[in-house]
């Protein structure tokens, strides 16, 4: 594409006001694209993706198909991980119960997960307490940790939280009991009192691990404590468990908790879904079977099938059946749990979709009242659920393209949710607002972050958040959309996804390649779903004809764009529908632009 035609798009907004990014090719593009298509036939159309990745031509194979024990590091690099599995040795060598802590999202239950399975694998009893989201709160608190005391537990592991947990941490202190934390959220300028914290974002660590999860933090500490049972002579009564069954609850939990899929991580998910697709674990099998899959499992099938399931649990359910299910031993058990799942799940999405149009009111009325659209979305809801609050930020942030903070409004004290867009680090923000006792509790990452406030303080807390992304935003707010490549749609084939399957898999951090098709014109429009909520746009230009899709299209800003006989130049994803066993080559629309 020449620069004329870059600028084009460069210098116009699409329709969810964001600028679509074209780079002209460069010398080491076209170099790439000669070496790789004559060697491996590559297709050129995804040589950004590779030079996006650092892939060279000595590391290309390595790339495709990556070997865990290639990027996984000693555990020993990670401050306290020597004591934490010294510990637990000790336990699981007289036999003594240990008291696990885990949070209600997916990320927590998988971690959970893992730990059990392994523990339960040397005859420990394990008793595992998942805190209700109403009732108890995000993290540890002292009445649940002194209930798993008195179950026996000496030693208590918190997996995916307890970072921040100071108060119940000292009280729990006071006693004999030991506690480990093992966590992956930004720690604040005090550790709590614990036995040991492993956590790659502790300032003593080095910041190249920073990026995983809580259950790929747990799996690297379970290998550490592997080596450290072999030194024991432990393998020499029992058999060495094989640790990579267990990455398909690492696969599940990395790809749930929207961790960057690179490095490690993607090693995890890839060899993970390979696992699945074996159906070892009882728990996740249900899940599959009650989700009606019938494909191959991949990123989406976790992101999108699974992982909500298991989440909703926490949501609005029961927040220990998700790890009770991946746990199960018992095939009815876990068809009994999976089918719980997918009826609070339906409950869930309605719920949903009455929150999302109401928030989406919201902000309509607000751009309508100041002439245009806020650069922070703040919305405060009396009637919604805490529980569904993180969904909503997401499904706003998506909808607008801007960071968004929902509050659902208690009565004396109010719980929050965030979701953030690239270089609006929402988990720092929230960390300073605790600081500067804005917040009771707060906290998360750079994309995600949760909080608890005094309904007094929630106009202070807005002010502190607009004044945070303004300089965030020095200049008026640009979003741009960085496009792989430009193709016809004939070049939108079989051979081109299978090569996206193969550079796999795609997430934060390691997006799915976006493809522009220009000068398309719409030949049909078919609205399908149960609820007529998702739309079939059938396209075509003078290379060729694609279905492409928009799903949940009263979510978007697109339906007043779209009408037949239409041309316009379309932003998406190529992706395969497998559906009644048919392999066909589809089109996802993520953005137009007339």
């Amino acid at each position: 594409m020449d620069g004329n035609q870059n600028n084009y798009y460069q210098n116009k907004k699409s329709i969810n006001q964001n600028y679509w990014k074209l780079s002209t090719k460069t010398e080491l593009e076209t170099n790439f694209e000669l070496f790789f298509s004559q060697r491996f036939n590559f297709p050129s159309a995804l040589v950004p993706i590779l030079l996006d990745n650092e892939v060279s031509k000595d590391n290309f194979e390595l790339f495709l198909d990556p070997k865990i024990k290639n990027f996984l590091p000693d555990p020993d690099i990670f401050i306290d991980m020597d004591k934490t599995v010294k510990r637990i040795a000790n336990e699981i060598e007289n036999k003594n119960p240990i008291g696990i802590f885990g949070d209600y999202d997916v990320d927590g239950a998988t971690s959970a997960a893992l730990l059990t399975l392994f523990l339960q694998y040397f005859g420990i009893e394990v008793h595992i307490h998942i805190p209700d989201r109403f009732l108890e709160g995000y993290g540890p608190n002292i009445c649940a940790l002194n209930s798993l005391v008195s179950k026996g537990s000496n030693l208590i592991i918190t997996v995916d939280c307890g970072i921040n947990s100071n108060e119940p941490l000292r009280e729990l202190n006071k006693t004999n009991i030991d506690c480990i934390i093992i966590d992956h959220h930004t720690p604040g300028d005090e550790l709590p009192p614990a036995f040991s914290i492993v956590n790659p974002k502790r300032k003593e660590n080095k910041v190249e691990y920073h990026y995983l999860s809580a259950v790929g933090i747990t799996f690297i500490m379970i290998v550490g404590l592997t080596r450290e049972l072999r030194q024991r002579g432990i393998f020499k009564k029992i058999k060495e468990p094989n640790l990579f069954t267990f990455l398909d609850l690492v696969a599940l939990g990395t790809v749930c908790d929207v961790v960057p899929l690179r490095g490690l991580n993607r090693c995890f998910v890839k060899a993970g879904l390979t696992i699945i697709s074996q159906r070892k674990n009882l728990g996740i099998n249900a899940l599959c079977d009650i989700s009606d899959l019938n494909k191959i499992p991949d990123e989406e099938t976790l992101g999108y099938k699974l992982g909500p399931k298991i989440n909703a649990a926490g949501r609005i359910g029961s927040s220990n059946i998700g790890v009770s299910l991946l746990i199960s031993k018992d095939v009815n058990k876990a068809n009994e749990l999976a089918s719980k799942l997918y009826e609070i799940n339906e409950k869930r999405k309605k719920l949903t979709n009455k929150f999302t149009l109401e928030a989406i009111g919201m902000v309509e009325s607000e751009k309508n009242k100041i002439g245009k659209l806020p650069d922070f979305l703040f919305l405060v809801g009396e009637n919604w659920s805490e529980g569904i609050i993180g969904i909503l930020a997401g499904k706003i942030k998506e909808k607008y393209n801007r960071p968004c903070c929902i509050i659902s409004l208690g009565q004396n004290h109010s719980k929050g949710s965030a979701r953030s867009i690239p270089n609006i680090p929402i988990g720092e923000f929230f960390l300073q607002a605790l600081e500067k006792r804005l917040l009771v509790k707060g906290g998360g990452h750079d994309l995600a972050a949760g909080l608890t406030i005094e309904n007094n303080k929630i106009e202070m807390f807005k002010d502190f958040l607009i004044s945070k992304v303004k300089l965030a935003f020095q200049n008026p707010f640009v979003s741009e959309t960085s496009v792989t490549s430009q193709l016809s749609i004939s070049a939108l084939n079989s051979y081109l996804m299978d090569w996206i399957k193969k550079l796999g898999p795609w997430g934060q951090g390691n997006p799915i390649p976006k493809f522009l098709i220009k000068d398309v014109v719409i030949k049909k429009l078919v609205f399908f779903g149960k609820e007529k909520q998702h739309l079939l746009v059938k396209v075509s230009d003078n290379s060729g004809k694609i279905d492409c899709k928009i799903f949940n299209i009263n979510e978007t800003a697109f339906l007043t764009a779209l009408e037949k006989n239409k041309s316009l130049h379309i932003l998406g994803n190529l992706v395969s529908n497998e559906w009644n066993n048919k392999n066909k080559v589809e089109f996802n629309i993520i953005d137009i632009m007339t």
